[in-house]
């Protein structure tokens, strides 16, 4: 598949171009969450983007840098659906992991993912991103099964079905393979761009941002 050869290849190659609509950053599976409004926001450095985004190695101390952001050729990632009558949407393709972010028919920019695995699969079908929240702790499982998990500070959070959603991922560097309980695991860079670029848009609300109908959410294709 396209984005696990991708992913599997040397990380001295280009991983991304540049994007015409790069946009300055705004503030701020089944899961047990709480928020956490008394913390103050995370620092967050700003991702490198430009003609070409160049790491050959994934060092775990620029976490918040990692980026799988490309520019992705429609004639690689044709859809057979009718086009959405919507100024942007949000395309999840399972199949290769990869998550496009269109501007009517164009692509305007696509990341690796990691989605959920077998036993905790991610939603298929149409959806609007619903809720979001800055950063949260999120924490579930089952100890016996050994599948629980606690990880606070997950950021750049926006729920689109029920507990399922696309959020930032420090803990893992396995994109390009399912790796989840349910949601769509990015890099921090990559969710935050796509939390500033996606509705609903983020009014610096203390905690959560719900979607309205003058403030509406994106919509969600997830597809296999």
């Amino acid at each position: 598949m396209f984005a696990l050869s991708l992913l599997l290849a040397p990380f001295d190659r280009v991983l991304a171009a540049p994007a015409e609509d790069a946009i300055d950053p705004s503030p701020d599976i089944p899961a047990i969450f709480a928020a956490s409004p008394a913390k103050p926001p995370l620092p967050y450095r700003q991702p490198v983007v430009g003609p070409v985004v160049k790491r050959t190695t994934w060092d775990w101390s620029d976490v918040d840098l990692w980026t799988t952001a490309f520019l992705p050729d429609p004639e690689r990632f044709p859809f057979d659906f009718d086009l959405p009558d919507e100024e942007r949407w949000i395309r999840v393709d399972l199949s290769d992991q990869i998550l496009i972010a269109y501007e009517r028919e164009k692509p305007v920019r696509a990341f690796i993912i990691s989605s959920g695995l077998p036993r905790t699969p991610t939603v298929t079908g149409e959806f609007r991103i619903r809720m979001k929240v800055r950063s949260q702790l999120m924490a579930g499982g089952d100890p016996g099964l050994n599948n629980d998990y606690y990880l606070p500070n997950v950021e750049w959070v926006q729920y689109f079905y029920e507990d399922y959603g696309f959020h930032g991922t420090y803990w893992h560097k396995d994109f390009g393979r399912p790796k989840s309980h349910g949601c769509i695991n990015m890099t921090n860079a990559d969710a935050k761009w796509l939390f500033d670029w996606a509705g609903p848009a983020w009014e610096d609300v203390s905690v959560w941002q719900a979607s309205t109908e003058e403030n509406p959410g994106t919509l969600v294709i997830v597809e296999e």
